[in-house]
C-alpha cells in the first residue's frame, strides 16, 4: 500500500504543469504567478485586438470554455502563429466601462487565462486552454504570453519618498477598497521607472491638518508602461482609492 501511494504521489508531482510549481512567500502568504496574472490590467486606452477566439472546438454546442477545452481561432495575415506558442486570453470592457477614459484615466482589461497553440492551417488555428481565471468566451482575444516574475521580498525597508505620491486606481467592477492580500493598481509604471519588487508605503490623508497616516505596505508584482499591479502585504485598515502610494527608496 505504501509503495502504491508513493507511486501515485510521484505521478501527481510529475504531472503538475510548470506554471503551477513556482511558489514564493510574500509576507505571510504564498503567491503564485497565476494570482498576479489573473488580476485586471488597467490601461490608458482601449486596445484594438486582431486575433480573437471564434468559439469552442467541441462536438456539443456550448459557448464558455475552461481549462482543458480547445478553441478555434481564425488566422490573420502575417499573424506569426506557430505550434507551441502561448497566448494570454483577454476581454475588452463592455457597457460604460468601454467608454474612452477621460484624460489621465484607465480602463480595465480582464485576463481570462492562457492557451497553447496546438494545430493550425492557412485559415484556422486550434488553441488548448492551459489555465482559466474565468470562463473564456467567443470574441475574447489573444495577446503574447508573458508570465509574471514574482519579486523576492526584501526585509530591509527604505524610507518613503514623500516627494512622490502616486494615485491608487479603481479596480475591476468599480472596486474602490482593498484588503490585506489583495492586488490593486497604481497610476505609475515602467515609463516612470517602476520595477518588479519595488516597495510602496500606503498612507491616508485625513485632511485635518495632521501628518499622513501609514496604513499599509505593498510590493510591485507586474508593472506595465503606465500602471503597475501591487500586492498588499499588510494593512491596519482597508485601503481606498483616495489613499496614497508612496515609493520607498
Amino acid at each position: 500500500m505504501r509503495v502504491r501511494m508513493l507511486v501515485i504521489a510521484l505521478t501527481v508531482m510529475a504531472a503538475a504543469p510548470v506554471w503551477a510549481q513556482p511558489r514564493l512567500p510574500l509576507a505571510s502568504r504564498t503567491v503564485l504567478p497565476a494570482h498576479v496574472m489573473c488580476a485586471d490590467q488597467l490601461v490608458p486606452a482601449i486596445p484594438v485586438p486582431t486575433v480573437r477566439i471564434r468559439g469552442p472546438h467541441y462536438v456539443l454546442p456550448h459557448l464558455a470554455m475552461s481549462r482543458g477545452d480547445d478553441a478555434v481561432v481564425p488566422r490573420q495575415p502575417e499573424d506569426g502563429m506557430a505550434i507551441g506558442q502561448r497566448y494570454l486570453v483577454r476581454r475588452l470592457p463592455s457597457g460604460w466601462k468601454a467608454e474612452l477614459p477621460r484624460e489621465g484615466g484607465y480602463v480595465p482589461i480582464r485576463t481570462l487565462g492562457w492557451v497553447t497553440l496546438t494545430a493550425l492551417d492557412d485559415v484556422t488555428a486550434i488553441v488548448h486552454v492551459d489555465f482559466a481565471c474565468d470562463a473564456i468566451e467567443p470574441d475574447d482575444y489573444l495577446t503574447p504570453y508573458v508570465e509574471a516574475v514574482l519579486p523576492t521580498p526584501n526585509t530591509t525597508l527604505l524610507a518613503p519618498d514623500f516627494t512622490e505620491r502616486v494615485q491608487i486606481l479603481t479596480g475591476g467592477a468599480g472596486r474602490e477598497m482593498f484588503a490585506d492580500g489583495d492586488s490593486f493598481s497604481i497610476a505609475r509604471g515602467t515609463d516612470a521607472g517602476v520595477t518588479v519588487g519595488a516597495r510602496f508605503a500606503i498612507y491616508r490623508d485625513r485632511k485635518d491638518g495632521r501628518p499622513l497616516v501609514h496604513i499599509g505596505e505593498a510590493i510591485v508584482t507586474d508593472p506595465s508602461a503606465t500602471s503597475a499591479k501591487l500586492l498588499l502585504l499588510k494593512t491596519t485598515d482597508v485601503v481606498e482609492v483616495t489613499d496614497l502610494a508612496v515609493p520607498r527608496r
